[in-house]
């Protein structure tokens, strides 16, 4: 997958498991962003600070990078994913908040993503650092 291209080849291969799981269960999704450069990292951060959109990151790319952009062995360590139809990624869920049944398609990629071992951007890591990137995987530190 070109959207891989750049990323740890074990993330790779996990998040391809993931993808094949949920379009079994009716639920085909697609890789939306992988390795990230500063300068895209920098315009996410802008968002919602001194760029139209809402804001959706906390990293900047420089002082706090992403686990998109390339580590110290030139990978990237996360990706984001969507959904393929025409609500890719619905909307946002506050920190705590429950997903309402018509989107447990969430649910069960979160499940996804952690069954193969990868850090879900929905998960209590995350929300707990009051942050909720439902289509973020990553894997661990």
């Amino acid at each position: 997958m070109a959207d891989l291209v750049g990323v740890h080849p074990d993330l790779a291969v996990r998040i391809t498991r993931v993808l094949a799981a949920m379009a079994a269960l009716g639920f085909p999704m697609r890789i939306t962003e992988g390795l990230r450069t500063v300068a895209r990292q920098q315009a996410l951060y802008a968002q919602g600070r001194t760029a139209p959109g809402r804001i959706v990151t906390k990293c900047d790319g420089v002082l706090k990078k992403s686990r998109h952009q390339a580590a110290s062995d030139g990978l990237g360590h996360a990706c984001d994913c969507a959904f393929i139809g025409v609500d890719p990624f619905g909307e946002r869920l506050e920190p705590g908040e429950k997903l309402p049944s018509d989107r447990q398609p969430w649910a069960a990629y979160g499940a996804a993503v952690q069954a193969v071992g990868l850090v879900w951007g929905g998960g209590p890591s995350f929300l707990k650092a009051g942050l909720n990137d439902r289509p973020h995987a990553e894997l661990p530190s």
